[in-house]
């Protein structure tokens, strides 16, 4: 009995249906052919020449071992050794899982021309450190793809296993494997990166390493051709004789020369390192490739030569400003693969003395430094006369200074006043004078010159001094012409030599000056400082005495005098009580100088008194009746002549003075040293005079009571 099979929903038939799809989408994607590999390009055929830009790529993955990674360093070292001396450059990368490693930077291209550059490269090279576990997987796609836009001659790819990664592992979907496994997409972006190369114009040599390499995989990234586009080594103890092998090949049979200039011949030179000679021209005869070549960027050039290679010559044309520097009494040192060989010396060049294997690296060094040169100039006068014992400072391009004095040790010029010195090295100089010629102002001027090529005797312009014409001439810049002017210089800051080169012609020729002892303090912005800074008003006790005299004899010859000098018994208080007066009263300075001595008796009143007391009474008899009459009436009229010169403008001699006091035969009362003045030289003033008087009269009553309010107000002050 059968049984009847219920019949399918409609939902049920739509489950079954999507199963039934699902599975044959994943049985056919699971059999589906994997995707065709990028097709190799052909590799490209190296230049032949010697002087190769050559790219060595390294394995640093967790398959090798430390002896191996030494290895490894070891041979990319072989490489740059081989070709020391040579045209040729060489740059050192390294990849794991990533490229760059993550561990070490690259080392970018360098030239191997010098053993210098060598030694510095090789260096580098020693760095380079083993890559974490972590990081450990074989990337060739960025092994090879690090290189892309250096424009490698020659990449030689050093590797011991199979590709397990491809582009940066962790950074896209799908790309997380870190070296686990090699799947063929590693391989195709291997193929993808390696044709870049190739496409460039670089060729790609692989490099297998050990009985487990994949040839077919070497072949992918390199070429078909073994022992052309690849090599295939046991161990990587084989791995630096391959290498060298293979990176020399295109520099066998060639004489290689390297020019290079040494800036540090000659004294004070900015830098001594020898640097590659760029655009030289060299010429060997025994060049089957060129006769005459011009040296590269680096200072190279390399010539093909004809075999058997005796007697190999090369020669430079020589430039402006420069000679062969000898090295060891050779104008060239060479090696053949290595090993020194010997030369002998021919015009701007060399010989070898032995012959060398057909297929040798002869590699040659040729130096070149810069002739020193030198500097003069000349110290001169405004007549351009040589002047002597100048000293100056030189700043050479080292930045150091250096001092040269007249026919010092660096003058190399005996003569007096010119200068030169020598063994200069090429750069910027700049003279500054430091000690000028006895007599003669240093000059400031600095002067900047340049030794270089053809220009290496050059002279600074004439340096130039003026003359010192400040030298034997008073500080204020007047001349000494009297020679007591020094006197009064020394005795009096306010002397009238400030106004005047001779103040004894001032005293001889201005009234006012034999008249009035204070007329320094009116012309001084501060009273109160001559008077006690000028000696003349505290030392000089004979020309208050005749100061004294001349008030007696105003006194006796006008009777109004008595009586002012009896009846005005403030005058002398006034007079003491503030040495100001004089200066408060009259600004003017000149006339009120001769007829207001309130400063002056102030100062010496007592003095007067005690050193001359009779003196009124010797020249005027009659002055003793004042005396007599009013104590204080002598000093009064000594001390306070203003009564006087206002009430009389007549003198004894009948001559009327400006101030209007007569001028005494006894000399000036300022105690200055013009003690013949008679009053004659005075000017007569007539009607004029009188009214001219009258109104300086007015003026000066009103000064004085001007400084009598002063003297009370700075009393009230004090108190």
């Amino acid at each position: 009995m059968s049984l009847k099979r219920p019949p399918l929903t409609k939902h049920g038939a739509a489950i079954l249906a999507s199963s039934v799809l699902a599975s044959f989408a994943f049985l056919g994607a699971s059999v589906a052919p994997a995707q065709a590999a990028a097709e190799p390009l052909p590799n490209p055929s190296l230049a032949d020449k010697c002087g190769l830009d050559i790219g060595v790529v390294l394995d640093l993955s967790n398959s090798l071992s430390d002896r191996d990674v030494d290895d490894s360093k070891s041979a990319a070292k072989s490489v740059a050794s081989g070709l020391s001396g040579t045209p040729s450059r060489v740059s050192v990368n390294s990849f794991a899982t990533f490229g760059p490693d993550g561990t070490n930077e690259p080392i970018t291209s360098t030239s191997v021309a010098t053993s210098e550059s060598v030694d510095e490269l090789n260096k580098q090279i020693d760095a380079l450190r083993r890559v974490p576990q972590n990081s450990g997987g074989t990337n060739w796609d960025r092994g090879l793809g690090q290189l892309g836009g250096t424009n490698h001659d020659l990449v030689l790819f050093v590797t011991d296993g199979k590709p397990t990664a491809y582009g940066v592992p962790g950074s896209e979907r799908g790309n997380t494997d870190r070296g686990t496994r090699t799947d063929q997409i590693d391989i195709d972006k291997a193929i993808e990166s390696a044709n870049a190369l190739k496409s460039q114009g670089t060729k790609v040599v692989g490099l297998g390493v050990g009985s487990e390499i994949n040839e077919g995989n070497i072949k992918l990234v390199s070429g078909q051709n073994s022992g052309d586009d690849y090599y295939v080594v046991s161990d990587y103890s084989e791995l630096a004789e391959q290498l060298r092998e293979i990176a020399t090949k295109s520099c066998r049979g060639t004489l290689n020369v390297t020019k290079l200039i040494d800036p540090g011949a000659g004294e004070h030179a900015k830098n001594s390192a020898k640097y590659p000679g760029e655009g030289w021209t060299i010429s060997s005869p025994d060049s089957v490739d060129g006769v005459e070549k011009t040296t590269d960027a680096d200072g190279t050039v390399s010539f093909k030569l004809t075999t058997p290679a005796e007697g190999v010559r090369a020669s430079e044309k020589q430039q402006e400003g420069y000679r062969l520097q000898q090295q060891s009494g050779s104008n060239a040192v060479c090696t053949a693969d290595g090993r020194d060989v010997g030369t002998r010396n021919i015009a701007d060049g060399f010989e070898l003395t032995e012959t060398v294997d057909t297929d040798a690296i002869i590699t040659c060094r040729l130096v070149n430094e810069q002739i020193p040169g030198a500097l003069s100039w000349k110290k001169v006068d405004e007549d351009g006369e040589a002047l002597a014992g100048a000293e100056f400072t030189l700043t050479g391009p080292d930045g150091e200074d250096f001092v040269v004095a007249d026919n010092g040790e660096l003058d190399a010029d005996e003569a007096v006043g010119q200068f030169e010195v020598t063994d200069l090295a090429w750069g910027d100089y700049t003279i500054t004078e430091t000690r000028a010629p006895d007599g003669f102002v240093l000059t400031d001027e600095t002067q900047t010159v340049t030794i270089a090529g053809e220009k290496r005797d050059v002279a600074f312009s004439d340096i130039v001094n003026k003359k010192d014409v400040g030298v034997g001439t008073d500080p204020d810049g007047e001349a000494s012409a009297d020679p007591g002017s020094d006197v009064d210089a020394s005795t009096d800051p306010d002397a009238d030599a400030d106004l005047d080169a001779s103040p004894d012609a001032d005293a001889s020729t201005d009234p006012d000056a034999s008249t009035d002892p204070d007329a320094d303090a009116d012309l001084d912005a501060s009273p109160d400082a001559d008077a006690s800074s000028d000696p003349d008003t505290s030392s000089d006790v004979n020309a208050e005495a005749e100061a004294s005299k001349e008030s007696d004899a105003e006194a006796s010859s006008d009777p109004d005098a008595g009586d002012d000098a009896s009846t005005d018994p403030d005058a002398k208080d006034e007079g003491s009580k503030d040495i100001d007066v004089d200066a408060t009263a009259d600004s003017d300075g000149q006339d009120t100088a001769a007829t207001n001595a309130d400063a002056k008796a102030a100062t010496s009143a007592d003095a007067k008194a005690s050193t001359d007391p009779g003196a009124d009474a010797a020249t005027d008899p009659g002055a003793d009746d004042s005396a007599a009459a009013d104590p204080e009436a002598d000093d009064s009229a000594a001390t306070n002549s203003n009564a006087d010169s206002a009430a009389s403008s007549t003198s004894k001699s009948g001559n009327t003075s400006a101030d209007g006091s007569a001028s005494d035969s006894g000399g000036s009362p300022s105690g200055g040293t013009d003690s013949s003045s008679d009053g004659s030289h005075l000017p007569r003033t007539g009607a004029a005079g009188a009214m001219t008087f009258g109104l300086l009269g007015v003026l000066l009553v009103g000064g004085g009571i001007a400084a009598i309010l002063v003297s009370r107000r700075r009393k009230t002050d004090m108190l």
